[in-house]
């Protein structure tokens, strides 16, 4: 068990800089800017999605929940997003209009960590019908 958690971090840490980096470099190369902390916002999702899949890997032990797993991560997504919302109320949700690059910025990494997260999750339930 510990090293599917070691095997998540270092994935979520992995994903953190590519994204990171990248957004960086293409901002930087386009001479653009955002109006938000896109540090805060990757570290958010990366965070979340680590979170997500340590602690249904845990509840994965527990032989009377393993045919409910899919059921428990559904309102996982609800709860990311109420609590990105509570998070980042003051800075990205105050903007009047977003710009196409911060939209852009927000839902790259967005999907990148959601796919990585779900990827975990079908590993996961996978393991457990097995």
């Amino acid at each position: 068990m510990i090293k599917s958690f070691a095997v998540y971090a270092i994935a979520f840490i992995a994903l953190f800089f590519v994204v990171q980096l990248t957004q960086e470099y293409g901002l930087e190369l386009l001479n653009k800017s955002l109006r938000y902390e896109l540090w805060d916002v990757n570290k958010f999702f990366a965070v979340a999605s680590l979170l997500i899949c340590v602690n249904l890997k845990l509840l994965s032990t527990i032989k009377s929940l393993h045919t409910q797993l899919g059921f428990i991560y559904l309102p996982t997504l609800f709860i990311k997003g109420g609590l990105f919302f509570l998070m980042f109320k003051s800075t990205i949700f105050q903007l009047n209009n977003l710009t196409f690059d911060e939209r852009l910025n927000l839902l790259i990494p967005l999907f990148l960590f959601l796919a990585l997260e779900v990827f975990f999750v079908i590993k996961i339930i996978k393991e457990v019908e097995d």
